[in-house]
């Protein structure tokens, strides 16, 4: 590894913008037993955009709401301090982002909708195994932030990296053409970033060692599930490539076969049945969240 590399790119992780105030405020304040509504509803409602984008998720399918939540207040008494944090931490995060182009080789687009998918994958797996979905959902939306931090910091050689990594059929496994380029892995770069950002430590858990699980200090369960709705994701697009390429023909048997024996490792009793009933619950899900996406992005 070259060391140079490596300090250069974390310190330009580490000079990259602060998040916005707010966000740092509803981290605090929700993780305050002796917080109340007002105290959350007094950071959040001078941001009307913010409000805005809060209120228009509360009302998408969703959370499939039987009323109509037709205010700031209201929408902390249905949804609660921690579902409120996770709707600001996932807004303000793509709005960090905001600014990004599209380049020749790098598509935002489709990277935002393999983040969202993998997010919709991690809250179907959270809910199976009765986890806290919401939290996980917000995991599974910024689990390749990491990319993004390359992106900015080396444009040039994010490019190159594009480049080579494209004509690969599973991209899944690129850590050391990262390392070559970058000098560290993308889910380590993420780590750097969700550290300056002061997010909570079972998010930068989550999001740091979606790759490797195995390696997460405090043994939780949440970089498995990032891990696994991550394969699910890719394993979906991959699906829809096969139906418009006849090149495209992936054995998902194979990954099928390591989820089961990574989840048996945490008590998980899952087969391959189980895995394929979790597929198509994300297809189905994907279909029916597409409006859901369109307003995180």
């Amino acid at each position: 590894m070259d060391t140079s590399i490596v300090s250069t790119f974390i310190t330009k992780i580490e000079s990259m913008p602060a998040l916005p105030t707010v966000a740092f405020r509803v981290m605090n304040v929700t993780a305050d037993p002796k917080s109340t509504a007002n105290d959350l509803m007094k950071i959040i409602s001078p941001d009307v955009s913010l409000t805005t984008k809060i209120l228009k998720i509360a009302n998408s399918p969703f959370y499939g709401l039987a009323k109509e939540v037709s205010s700031l207040q209201h929408a902390v008494t249905v949804l609660g301090f921690k579902e409120i944090k996770n709707l600001v931490i996932s807004t303000v995060a793509f709005e960090s982002f905001k600014s990004l182009k599209q380049s020749k080789s790098f598509n935002i687009n489709k990277f935002w909708k393999h983040s969202f998918c993998c997010a919709i994958a991690a809250k179907i797996i959270a809910t199976e195994l009765k986890c806290s979905g919401n939290e996980l959902f917000v995991a599974g939306l910024i689990h390749d932030i990491g990319k993004l931090a390359m992106y900015i910091a080396f444009p040039a050689e994010f490019e190159k990296y594009i480049e080579l990594t494209a004509p690969l059929k599973i991209k899944y496994s690129v850590f050391e053409i990262e390392k070559d380029i970058f000098g560290i892995p993308h889910d380590e770069a993420g780590i750097k970033l969700l550290e300056k950002w002061l997010f909570p430590e079972n998010l930068i858990s989550a999001v740091g060692f979606h790759h490797h699980p195995e390696k997460a200090d405090n043994n939780s369960i949440s970089p498995v599930i990032i891990h696994i709705a991550d394969i699910l994701a890719h394993l979906y697009e991959m699906s829809i490539d096969e139906e418009t390429d006849d090149s495209v023909n992936i054995d998902v048997e194979i990954f099928y076969a390591d989820i089961v024996n990574l989840v048996r490792l945490h008590g998980i009793e899952w087969n391959v049945s189980d895995l394929r009933r979790l597929k198509t619950t994300l297809s189905e899900s994907m279909d029916q969240e597409v409006g859901t996406m369109s307003m995180f992005l």
